[in-house]
Order: structure tokens, then sequence, then C-alpha cells
């Protein structure tokens, strides 16, 4: 089966970097934008994607204001899972309040993101909010 990720992130590194990650895997279909780009996307809805990836630092617009933003034009919840490199606890419930899934902390290894990302897309993984990801 393929996952559908829609990759939200101003930085154009981070978007190469995610997007061939995620792209050497045949599971994966990536469509990797930035924020400007991502919400006219998002208006003509997003039923086509499984999974929404968002970078925690954009300009313009908090990731927590977009997170909204989707859940308001949602018409079923689709997981976002946040690029943050603040990933505590108290970050995580924070996130978590906001209507993310849950939190891929960075730096991440991109060699083991695609496998992250399905394990937490698996049923019941993302109902404690965890990070995973982070390069320590």
């Amino acid at each position: 089966m393929t996952i559908h990720a829609l990759l939200v992130d101003d930085d154009p590194d981070t978007r190469a970097i995610v997007a061939l990650a995620l792209g050497l895997h045949r599971r994966f279909a990536v469509t990797a934008v930035s924020r400007l780009d991502a919400a006219d996307m998002l208006r003509r809805g997003f039923e086509q994607f499984d999974v929404i990836l968002l970078d925690m630092k954009m300009s313009d617009m908090s990731a927590g204001a977009l997170v909204a933003t989707i859940r308001q034009w949602s018409r079923e919840p689709v997981p976002i899972l946040l690029l943050s490199a603040k990933a505590g606890d108290a970050d995580r419930r924070s996130y978590r309040s906001a209507g993310a899934h849950g939190v891929i902390a960075k730096p991440f290894d991109p060699v083991a993101l695609p496998d992250r990302i399905a394990d937490m897309l698996e049923p019941g993984s993302m109902a404690h909010g965890r990070a995973v990801g982070s390069a320590r």
C-alpha cells in the first residue's frame, strides 16, 4: 500500500532531504511544498493524502495555526506529524492540543525516517503522542 505524504516546509533543503528519504522507499509518494503552496493545495482538498508532515518553524504562519486551519477544512482527520527541534513532553502536549498526531524530533535520521513515519501511522501508535527520530 502506498502512503501519500504531503510535506510542508519552507526550507528547500529540508524539503529535498525528506522528499529524497521518503522517495527512496516504494511505499511513499511525496508531495513537498512550502507553506504558501500548501494552503492553496489543502483548500482544494487533501483526501489524497494519508499523512501531512509539517515543519514547526515556518515563516509567516505558525505550524499550530496551520494545523488548526487544516482541522477546520478537513472532512476527515488526516494524521499530521510535526517535524520539530522542540519535542519535550510539554511541547508534545501543546502540539497534540493543536491537533497534531505526533512529533518527529529534529535532528532525525533520514534513512530511518520512512520506517518511523510508517510506525507512527499504525493504528494506536499515535495515542501517546510520542516523539521519535531524535538523533542523540
